[in-house]
This record gives structure tokens, C-alpha cells and sequence, in this order.
């Protein structure tokens, strides 16, 4: 994230929130924060870099987002559906 993008005082406050509840939940069904930062950098590929960014770094998760198994399948059916729940559940 840029941090141009977070400009208001409450927005970035609100980041480091969520960032601090992140790194306290321990569930097998929740990605887990391995680290993060205010002093990210990126190099593009035409070699011009990047600086000012926030970032996250989180697990690796095999598979990818629902929402892209949602695309590739054109939906999850009932029983997809009702898998997803249950972790979704098990989490809260």
C-alpha cells in the first residue's frame, strides 16, 4: 500500500489496528502475518524503484483466494459451499 494513499491520521491508525488483531489470532484456518513494515521498496521491471510503501508479509497458502476457486469453477456448489462455511465458522 501506498502511504499517499493513507494520508488521513485515522486511516493509518486503523491499519496498525488491524495489523496488531491480525498478528494475536492463532487459527489454522486464518492466514498468519510473518511480518510487516512502513519502509517497503519495490524495483519495477523497467528499473525504476518504488519507496513509501507499507506491506505485509503473510504464509504462503497453496491453492490461492476463494474468490479465484470461485471463478475457475464458476462457483463452489452446495457441498463446496458448505466446506468454506465450516472453516469460515471454525475460525469465529
Amino acid at each position: 500500500m501506498k502511504k499517499e494513499f493513507i494520508e488521513e491520521k485515522d486511516a493509518l491508525k486503523t491499519v496498525e489496528q488491524e495489523i496488531s488483531i491480525l498478528k494475536g489470532l492463532n487459527n489454522p484456518n486464518i492466514v498468519n502475518i510473518i511480518g510487516f513494515g512502513s519502509d517497503g521498496t519495490i524495483e519495477k521491471r523497467s528499473g525504476r524503484q518504488v519507496g513509501n510503501l507499507i506491506y505485509l508479509l503473510l504464509e504462503y497458502v497453496s491453492g490461492g483466494l476463494i474468490f479465484d476457486v470461485c471463478q475457475t469453477l464458476s462457483g463452489l456448489g452446495e457441498n463446496g459451499g458448505r466446506f468454506f462455511l465450516n472453516q469460515m465458522l471454525d475460525v469465529l
